[in-house]
């Protein structure tokens, strides 16, 4: 039962109106174009790694005050995909463990 604790926590701080509340005067526009702009060169990345984008992708989003927000989205082979990749790249400089 403690998953599902955790669960309705996590659902819990998802509802928090700061996190997803509109403020009148905020330019969310702005931040979401340089987000999506972001987020589409990580997803070509990606793609050219070799992670499928059914998997895992970058999805463009603005924070509360419409600064740029980019965030990672996947099933869970994607996001050991993404791990298989980390471990490589961190090997390559020699900082694996």
């Amino acid at each position: 039962m403690d998953g599902d604790d955790d669960l309705g926590a996590e659902l819990a701080a998802s509802l928090d109106p700061d996190s997803w509340a509109w403020l009148p005067g905020v330019d969310y526009a702005a931040g979401w174009r340089v987000a999506r702009q972001t987020a589409d060169e990580l997803n070509s990345l990606l793609v050219a790694c070799g992670v499928d984008r059914g998997q895992l992708r970058a999805i463009a989003d603005t924070d509360a005050q419409g600064g740029a927000l980019v965030r990672l989205e996947g099933v869970l082979d994607g996001w050991m995909s993404l791990k298989e990749l980390l471990c490589l790249a961190a090997d390559v400089r020699g900082e694996a463990t």
